[in-house]
């Protein structure tokens, strides 16, 4: 009759301690029958007890515990292959095996397949320990067609079917979840019961063991939760009747030098009764889980380059259509010559500006939407389009704000603007409405002065009431608007533009130049906020079609 063994590698080599006793002892103190001089390992670690031809793995109340095929026990029984690891996963390795009439029949033709199952799954097992054939053989074939499975799906949803597919037929166990990261929390991606059906998470799943699993970043597995006092007493365990569990963290793997990244969670569990998985088993799930979490991150970000590829498309459609809204046809009157220059941020932007030739007068109009991007460009869009039809309307500049103020604070569109609105007539006179905006710059050679009565921001009080302010120029005098992003406009010092620096480069540019001077002053930082110019030069009554001359 064959007499089990344990057989364990440590620094002076192998050995192989024959189990003919009623218990042998092990630990790291001298009187100990094995001795394994490991820092986790406690002075009387673990004992195994025989009974006839029965053998049981009894931990002696060690501080951190016994391992039986990578699952933390108390009290087990011992079949051959398994492996007794002590302190940790990463501890002492003692395989408990029987030994064969002969080892060296067919080693040297299992020699190939061991080696090509080592290249798969990491499986080293001591020298002269050797799988059975059939059993090595099976367990490769299984190991390739898992491989090719896994490999066959492109997308997320075909990776982690083949994933649960593949781990339920290993472990055996009834059910199984794939849980993936977004946003922060683990959302359900997809779960399949044993016969393949869909499985939709409740309240059985043991929230504990995830939590477990993710904060050590390793597998959290127990084959037998009976046999373990502590998840035993969970709960969810308990009102569930559970009896195994494997949590595994699915986690990118970049590069050696960067820490990877928690991508989902792998959750298995059956109630039918303790799934026992030889170390074998235990690497093969590892290896599958390795494997499809690669290939679950090279999906995401192919799924994250096609969304930022389809809104880079989005945008530059976004981009042009904004671009012709805000494409204005100035118009060309007699007594007056109109110029402006927008130039967003971004690729769209939440400034605008407008000019509408009317019978009487031209009225000329800018505005800040606040925020940046196309939030900000979507009501830019259409706060245009409302003070462009109440303009050619015949609206008052009061009632054009009021309109203005009521719908954005009634859309709950959580945005206000900035804004002027003013109207030029022929004889110079100049009525305009500043909602909260930068005053309108008048120059005139060297002399520059402010228009400066302003009313309230429209979006920001519903019964907020305005009133228009009225002023008058002379010929060849020019009325400057902007927006904050030119006097705003920073340089590397953190220094603003201001109005001082339009000040002194106003008298002698025009708004080209004023835009060149502004990239100058913040160069060769990019410009953080939009920059919209109007220049209205006004030629004089002289030039109006009804003037007279003498």
């Amino acid at each position: 009759m064959n007499v089990p063994s344990l057989r364990y590698i440590d620094a002076d080599g192998s050995h192989s301690v024959v189990l003919d006793r009623a218990s042998t002892s092990i630990g790291r103190s001298p009187s100990q029958d094995v001795v394994l001089s490991d820092a986790f390992v406690s002075r009387r670690h673990a004992v195994i007890v025989r009974d006839g031809t029965a053998y049981t793995l009894i931990d002696q109340e060690s501080s951190h515990g016994t391992f039986l095929n990578a699952e933390r026990v108390q009290r087990m029984a011992l079949k051959p292959g398994d492996v007794i690891q002590l302190g940790s996963l990463q501890g002492p390795r003692l395989r408990f095996q029987l030994k064969p009439s002969s080892e060296e029949g067919n080693s040297a033709s299992q020699s190939a397949v061991t080696q090509l199952l080592k290249s798969f799954s990491g499986f080293a097992p001591p020298d002269g320990d050797h799988l059975p054939a059939a059993r090595e053989i099976e367990k490769l074939n299984w190991l390739l067609s898992a491989a090719r499975q896994l490999n066959a799906g492109g997308a997320i949803t075909d990776i982690i079917t083949a994933l649960l597919q593949l781990t339920l037929q290993l472990t055996g166990t009834e059910r199984g979840f794939v849980f993936l990261c977004q946003d922060g929390e683990m959302r359900l991606a997809r779960g399949l019961s044993a016969h393949g059906g869909i499985v939709e998470e409740d309240s059985t799943v043991s929230r504990r063991a995830m939590r477990r699993a993710i904060e050590s970043k390793l597998k959290f597995s127990v084959s037998d939760t009976q046999a373990d006092e502590i998840v035993a007493e969970w709960p969810s365990v308990l009102m569930n009747k559970i009896r195994s569990i494997y949590c595994i963290p699915l986690r990118s793997r970049i590069s050696a030098t960067e820490p990877s990244q928690l991508l989902g969670l792998l959750y298995l569990d059956s109630q039918i009764g303790p799934g026992y998985l030889t170390e074998v088993d235990h690497q093969l799930l590892d290896m599958i889980a390795t494997e499809a979490a690669a290939l679950v991150h090279n999906a995401l970000l192919a799924e994250a380059e096609h969304k930022a590829r389809q809104a880079r498309e989005e945008l530059a459609v976004a981009a042009r259509i904004h671009s012709g809204l805000m494409s204005i046809a100035l118009p060309v009157i007699p007594y007056a010559s109109i110029q402006a220059r927008a130039e967003p941020c971004l690729a769209i932007g939440g400034d605008f500006y407008d000019a509408v030739a009317l019978d009487d007068c031209v009225c000329v109009t800018i505005a800040d939407v606040s925020g940046k991007g196309v939030p900000a460009a979507i009501v830019a869009a259409t706060l245009q389009g409302i003070i462009h039809t109440q303009l050619l309307a015949g609206q008052s500049l009061p009632e054009i704000a009021a309109l203005v103020n009521v719908f954005l604070c009634t859309r709950n569109v959580g945005k206000y603007a900035t804004m002027v609105m003013l109207k030029l007539f022929p004889d110079g006179r100049v009525e305009y409405l500043n909602c909260g905006h930068i005053p309108p710059f008048s120059i005139l050679e060297a002399e520059i002065r402010r228009l400066e009565q302003s009313e309230m921001i429209v979006g920001l009080i519903e019964g907020a009431k305005y009133i228009a302010a009225h002023d008058f120029l002379r010929p060849g005098e020019r009325l400057l608007l902007v927006t904050d992003g030119v006097t705003e406009a920073e340089n590397s010092n953190g220094e603003a533009f201001s109005d001082w620096g339009l000040n002194s480069v106003a008298r002698s540019r025009d708004i080209e130049e004023i835009l060149d001077d502004v990239a100058k002053f913040c160069a060769p930082n990019p410009a953080q906020d939009d920059c919209t110019l109007v220049e209205i030069r006004y030629g004089g009554a002289g030039h109006a079609p009804d003037a007279r001359v003498e």
